[in-house]
């Protein structure tokens, strides 16, 4: 408490210390409640040479290597009775050297394995192709490339008792994850990256993550999402924000219509932050799908706004 007649000017250093204390400690429970966890993208080591004479390919503007720890499933989650223990005892780490690719004009880095795939790997124009056609590709700060399935595989059959298997992930640091992406499933990969995208939008623009979760309540979403990780069936309004901006920007113009007909308020919400973001953008990052998407806004709000203010009045 400051004393009578004190300077407020001169409290500042002392809150800045117990800011700086505060997040130090929530940092510090952060790290110790993880600790051993196996991480989503492998742990990053050292830097790497290659081949002076190497080309760049178009829209890169440099190509290094480094090298990796990757983890993977080395036991069947069914002996295990919680989540923790399975990823502490269940998951092992392998090396590995990826290939990193800096895109030009940003800070998006595609990391590519350096070995030969046993499926057919998507190249590096390809996953730069698909990071072009999201809303604003700089979201994603690392597009990891997997040649590995998901560590989490086992544990999602065993809550589900399906043989399901991850597509991809993603993280609150931009970091986007895909496994095994199949250049003869080019259009399935680019719904997966525009999914865990959805994810990366939700993390940095909560406000809109809120007013969608809220929009619940005069809208239902229906079905509440499994959260396989938690084993635990939680509303997870991330998922359903995926879910539907999935269906809202995918590649079928019904679909997105039928979607946004069917959760018009939500559709709203999610829609009005998606046409910030696309024209946020500076031209040369701007979704090579931007004259695409803004004729589908416009196309899909004229349509939705009558329902809009329809359930509005109920």
């Amino acid at each position: 408490m400051a004393a009578y007649g004190q300077d407020p000017v001169e409290m500042i250093p002392d809150i800045a210390k117990i800011v700086f204390i505060v997040v130090f400690l929530v940092v510090a429970v952060r790290a110790f409640m993880v600790r051993g966890l196996p991480r989503v993208g492998g742990k990053i080591g050292r830097q790497q040479k290659i081949a002076d004479d190497e080309p760049i390919p178009p829209g890169i503007s440099s190509v290094y290597a480094r090298s990796m720890r990757l983890f993977v499933s080395s036991a069947d989650a069914v002996t295990f009775s919680s989540q923790k223990d399975y990823l502490r005892q269940g998951t092992r780490e392998i090396p590995a050297v990826m290939r990193i690719y800096r895109v030009a004009g940003c800070k998006t880095e595609i990391e590519i394995p350096a070995g030969q795939p046993d499926y057919e790997r998507i190249d590096i124009s390809q996953a730069l192709s698909l990071l072009r056609e999201l809303p604003d590709m700089r979201l994603v700060r690392r597009l990891h490339v997997s040649d590995q399935p998901s560590f989490m595989d086992s544990w999602e059959r065993k809550m589900r008792g399906q043989d399901v298997f991850l597509l991809g992930h993603a993280t609150n640091f931009g970091l986007v994850v895909l496994y095994r992406p199949d250049s003869r499933f080019l259009g399935d990969v680019g719904m997966t990256l525009l999914h865990e995208w959805m994810h990366i939008a939700a993390y940095k623009y909560q406000l809109d993550l809120w007013r969608f979760g809220r929009a619940n309540n005069a809208e239902p979403l229906g079905l509440v999402p499994f959260d396989v990780r938690s084993g635990s069936a939680w509303k997870l309004p991330h998922e359903a924000w995926a879910e539907l901006g999935e269906k809202l920007l995918g590649y079928d113009e019904t679909l997105a219509r039928q979607a946004a007909q069917a959760l018009p308020l939500h559709a709203t919400i999610l829609w009005r932050r998606m046409e910030k973001i696309l024209r946020r953008a500076p031209q040369r990052m701007r979704s090579t799908r931007f004259t695409e998407l803004e004729a589908r806004r416009s196309a899909v709000h004229a349509e939705i706004t009558p329902l809009v203010k329809a359930r509005k009045r109920h």
